[in-house]
């Protein structure tokens, strides 16, 4: 009787050291400096799936668009899974050895003149940073709204409002940008010009900063 229940007390402790027990936990930072810890456990669409933690234990699991995301920090990078430092590497290698120009891009501004002349062929990156407010309650970072609402009057009416866009020559065809980092190909010769995909400028506020490797 005695040995059961000393096997009983050894197995209900075994149990609750198990549960207390914290989970190995990586580290989410959003752009706004807000930090999860928890485990990512997908990315799809631009979308990381990240389970939060709370006490050492999953709590819920959160979608986080990429454009909302400044870093994570990977408990065990071992596993292969990459830090976002690292996953940065490949495209300070492309934009090695080209131009750069900062240029600030106002939310009340449909157009700006980057000053920066292109030929046919020529490849360009994109790296944006900051946030902007589409009204006066909504703040948007490089993507735009994560609900896409289609409008006509906007220069790309089925992208996001608010995301980053870009066009080369005055009457070129806007395309999007958002946060995307990967080079572009340009297919034809003229200024290049960044803008907001907005139709309604006037009560807009705040900026983006974008820089174009050319």
């Amino acid at each position: 009787m005695v040995k059961m229940n000393k096997r009983r007390i050894l197995i209900f402790f075994i149990v609750l050291a198990v549960f207390f027990v914290p989970l190995r936990a990586d580290k989410l930072t959003t752009v706004d400096r807000k930090e999860y810890e928890g485990k990512m456990v997908a990315f799809k669409y631009s979308t990381i799936y990240f389970n939060v933690y709370k006490f050492g234990k999953i709590y819920q699991t959160r979608r986080f668009p990429m454009y909302e995301i400044w870093k994570i920090e990977f408990n065990n990078p071992r596993d292969g899974l990459e830090s976002s430092f690292e996953m940065e590497s490949p495209y300070k290698k492309l934009r090695r050895g080209k131009h750069s120009k900062k240029v600030t891009l106002g939310a009340n501004e449909k157009w700006v003149d980057t000053g920066i002349t292109l030929k046919m062929g020529h490849e360009i990156l994109f790296s944006a940073s900051g946030s902007i407010f589409i009204d006066k309650d909504t703040q948007v970072y490089q993507n735009g709204e994560s609900t896409l609402n289609w409008n006509n009057k906007k220069p790309l009416p089925n992208q996001p409002t608010g995301a980053i866009i870009a066009r080369v020559g005055k009457r070129g065809e806007p395309f999007y940008v958002g946060d995307d980092k990967a080079p572009f190909q340009i297919s034809q010769k003229g200024d290049l010009f960044i803008g907001i995909n907005d139709f309604d400028f006037s009560d807009n506020s705040g900026q983006f900063t974008v820089t174009i490797y050319y």
